[in-house]
């Protein structure tokens, strides 16, 4: 029996590594290929690191891609050029055609009357007036005689009734009956109860009459300008001129004066030859009656007097009379 032929060490050795090497090489394709497919199906990890986005490019006009619309606004913002509605929905067009917002228009303020210094002037004699009339309601003396209407309504009713039934001024001593008339002309006119009650108001009211008669003589010269709810009353310059030539130039008139006490005569002859003045630049000094006589006399009694608040003031205007007419 033939025995095998023992191999050689060394091919026994290349043998036994060349057989091991196609079964590494098979395992290590494998795995490759497994790992291969966990990474092509497994989800991408999320990286801790932030992206850098890229901006987008945007297409050129000329290409026909559809345009990029904005998105929508959440807050509308006005714009000159978008139409706004009027408060009933009616739309006005602005210089560009196009509708502007408008408000409804407030009806505008009344606009005051504009006074002129004068209207000015009579509202606040009206006031100081009246003012003074009211006080008279208040006095107990007054009170005493039962006038049956308030005292404004009253006196100046009587001042009516006197201007509308003036005096004798011109001829008057062409007969006694004349001067007998003017002597009693104010009690035949409103009776001797009234004539009570002027004087008690002259005595009575010492500290302000000289600036009611001021007043009232600012009144009564201001035209229909000075026409006033609180104080209606009105006297044209051609009755007042009557009493005027009156109290300067008859003889009832002057005797009437010399029975009064001599600041009332002093008033009564001052803003007398102021009403003679004012006939002389209206032209109506229908009498005649020159006041350059009467000025010397006139300025000689108040420089005399001390019975007069306002001495100054009626010296000063009587020196301009003077000037006025030498």
């Amino acid at each position: 029996m033939t025995l095998p032929e023992r191999p050689d060490t060394d091919q026994a050795g290349r043998t036994k590594k060349n057989s091991i090497l196609p079964v590494f090489l098979v395992s290590l394709a494998l795995g490759a290929g497994i790992a291969g497919a966990w990474m092509f199906f497994s989800p991408p990890a999320h990286s801790p690191v932030a992206t850098i986005q890229q901006p987008s490019i945007q297409p050129s006009p000329a290409a026909p891609s559809a345009e990029i619309q904005p998105p929508p606004l959440t807050v509308q913002e006005e714009s000159p050029s978008s139409p706004a509605q009027i408060g009933g929905g009616e739309q006005i067009p602005n210089e560009d055609n196009r509708a502007v917002e408008t408000e409804n228009p407030e009806p505008a303020a009344p606009v005051p009357a504009v006074l002129t210094s004068r209207q000015l002037q009579c509202e606040q004699l009206a006031v100081r007036l009246h003012t003074f009339f009211t006080h008279l309601d208040q006095k107990e003396y007054i009170q005493e005689f039962e006038l049956g209407a308030p005292a404004q309504d009253y006196f100046l009713a009587l001042a009516t009734k006197l201007l509308n039934n003036p005096p004798v001024v011109s001829r008057e001593s062409d007969d006694l009956y004349t001067i007998l008339k003017n002597m009693a002309h104010f009690f035949r006119v409103i009776g001797g109860k009234n004539i009570l009650i002027l004087k008690g108001i002259l005595d009575r009211e010492r500290e302000t009459i000289e600036d009611v008669a001021a007043d009232m003589f600012s009144w009564t010269t201001g035209g229909q300008e000075c026409s006033n709810e609180k104080f209606s009353f009105h006297a044209p310059l051609n009755k007042m001129y009557e009493y005027a030539g009156f109290f300067l130039n008859s003889m009832g008139g002057r005797s009437y004066l010399f029975r009064r006490d001599s600041r009332s005569r002093l008033l009564i002859n001052y803003y007398a030859i102021l009403l003679v003045d004012r006939a002389n630049m209206e032209g109506i000094n229908r009498h005649g009656i020159d006041i350059n006589l009467l000025l010397p006399v006139t300025i000689s009694e108040i420089e005399g007097s001390n019975q007069l608040i306002y001495k100054e003031k009626y010296l000063d205007r009587l020196y301009e009379l003077v000037e006025k007419y030498q």
